[in-house]
């Protein structure tokens, strides 16, 4: 006798085994405490592009808020409730944009690209969310006197780093922390079977930040230090990285007029299971 599916449960592929587990299906009886955990250090580097470069990236409906000042997050994440105390790592790429659509319009920060280094979180943020999340290699965190030096590779293939030196609990005059909060914006999209037919969903989805500790009431900093930045990006052939060299040199080709912030933010609690994320019409 066949299974049937539970009007109501989250289910992934393979769903033979019943609905699947993770941020937003936890085990019943397990309680997860997002006051204290996980714990994150986060390196933050934005930087001046220009409206063009970042609107050829822009989804349709989206059009570029303010500034053009491109953030890179890299967060290093440990203790994590929804699987059972262990990590990963993951880097943001994003930049403030407007979203108008018949129904809605929300201004925030568009994710174009959200690299992690685990593929649990790949899987239920891709599908459940929207998310456009990524495989790569972040290793852990070189910290060397007062400096720290963040690293994305594919294969052993390096491919962007981050330095942050002369780290300072002191915010300089000139740092410029403003960045839109009010949540991610994404463009989900799923191909269909076969490819003829068409995507299975493609539409832009909205969700709450979870690297904005300052006004989640879950979050708390635990420290701030801030810092000269260098960012350093490769262009890379289709024999570096066959399936994310578009990607890649995409970020890579964005023009960086001058360096906004950097800054490495502790911080422990998070903003939950990012199961408000709706869709956007």
């Amino acid at each position: 006798m066949s299974y049937s599916f539970i009007p109501g449960a989250r289910y992934r592929m393979p769903s033979h085994f019943g609905p699947m587990f993770g941020p937003r299906n936890i085990p019943p009886g397990v309680v997860l405490d997002h006051t204290r955990f996980p714990v994150s250090t986060v390196v933050t580097y934005r930087f001046l592009s220009t409206v063009e470069a970042l609107s050829a990236h822009l989804p349709p409906g989206f059009e570029v808020a303010g500034e053009p000042v491109v953030s890179l997050d890299l967060a290093y994440v440990t203790e994590i409730p929804w699987l059972a105390g262990r990590g990963y790592n993951l880097a943001l790429v994003s930049w403030p944009a407007t979203f108008r659509g018949t129904e809605d319009t929300e201004t925030g920060r568009f994710a174009a690209v959200l690299f992690e280094s685990f593929a649990d979180p790949i899987l239920t943020g891709r599908d459940e969310l929207g998310h456009p999340k990524i495989y790569c290699e972040i290793p852990p965190l070189i910290v060397s006197g007062n400096e720290v030096t963040a690293r994305l590779a594919w294969d052993g293939h390096e491919f962007m780093r981050v330095v942050v030196s002369d780290l300072s609990p002191n915010r300089p005059a000139d740092a410029n922390d403003a960045f839109p909060t009010s949540g991610w914006l994404q463009w989900k999209y799923i191909p269909g079977t076969p490819h003829s037919a068409g995507p299975d969903a493609s539409y832009p989805t909205h969700s709450p930040d979870p690297l904005a500790a300052d006004i989640h009431a879950n979050m708390t900093v635990d420290s701030r230090h801030y810092g000269q930045g260098r960012l350093t990006r490769q262009t890379v052939r289709w024999e570096d990285m066959p399936t994310l060299w578009n990607v890649v040199n995409g970020i890579a080709a964005l023009p960086h007029l001058e360096t906004r912030l950097a800054v490495v933010t502790k911080t422990h609690g998070w903003i939950g299971d990012v199961g408000d994320t709706r869709r956007l019409r």
